[in-house]
């Protein structure tokens, strides 16, 4: 089976840029200083714009040609990311693991995505935030990003209940303008979320 990603990593352009996610630079603010694992991180502008700030940085992703990228990323920028070959569909999360899970348009089929979410809430610790962007359904009419399945795009509704109980420290709904390398470039829909797992009582 061939990789798409792998694929699509396999140039010397970095397709998405090297720069971090406009809603991740204002979020990483309130991220707890400790592990971070970045999900479905591709080329690694998240991952490594993290470690700069001084975090414990691990980039997960289904291509090995987004790993390597991330690797040179890093030691362009002069810090270190961890990288870790998973397939999000197998992958054995660990209970407690990390301080913040962050999951920048990673888009999957609706069993997949349900195994990540349920693998995050298991793997956070007491303390630690979920943070995300995704694309909604809403998204197949800009033309800017995403796939262009809808049963791959997100419900915003359907994330609320994913992480029922939680605090939700930032939701939200509506239009942001990405300059994200060759592939998000312009207006786009979508939700994002910064769910906090609550402490035990």
């Amino acid at each position: 089976m061939t990789n798409m990603w792998h694929e699509r990593f396999s140039v010397e352009e970095y397709v998405y840029g090297k720069e971090p996610n406009g809603f991740l630079v204002e979020a990483a603010q309130q991220l707890p200083k400790g592990k971070v694992l970045c999900i479905a991180e591709g080329e690694g502008r998240n991952s490594v714009y993290l470690a700069t700030l001084g975090f414990d940085v691990t980039a997960w992703d289904y291509a090995p040609a987004g790993l390597e990228k991330t690797k040179q990323l890093a030691d362009e920028k002069s810090v270190v990311v961890k990288t870790e070959l998973h397939d999000l569909a197998e992958v054995a999360w660990e209970e407690e693991q990390w301080d913040a899970i962050v999951h920048i348009f990673g888009h999957f089929p609706g069993n997949v995505m349900d195994r990540t979410l349920a693998g995050i809430k298991k793997a956070l610790k007491p303390g630690g935030c979920y943070v995300s962007e995704l694309y909604t359904k809403e998204q197949l009419r800009y033309g800017t990003g995403g796939p262009r399945v809808e049963e791959m795009l997100c419900n915003p509704i359907k994330m609320l209940e994913q992480f029922d109980g939680y605090f939700v420290k930032h939701f939200h709904i509506g239009e942001v303008n990405r300059v994200e390398g060759q592939l998000h470039t312009g207006t786009a829909h979508v939700v994002q979320s910064m769910f906090q797992k609550r402490e035990e009582e």
